[in-house]
């Protein structure tokens, strides 16, 4: 791949457990772009480990689908 057919994706993750809950009931804000040349970001929020993985893989999916 030549260096101006690259393309740059970006995503934060920031992952919490609220005060009170179960152990192990996550809580997730995915801040996301598909290209972090253009302008625009995304949020996502997701719950529980299959939530995020699920919200993760649909970003993914994006990115590979560029």
């Amino acid at each position: 791949m030549a260096a101006d057919d690259e393309h740059a994706a970006v995503a934060v993750i920031r992952v919490w457990r609220e005060a009170g809950a179960e152990p192990g009931a996550l809580r997730a804000r995915l801040t996301q772009t598909v290209d972090a040349d253009a302008p625009g970001w995304e949020e996502r929020v997701a719950a529980g480990e299959d939530g995020i993985l699920d919200a993760v893989r649909a970003w993914l999916r994006e990115v590979a689908a560029r």
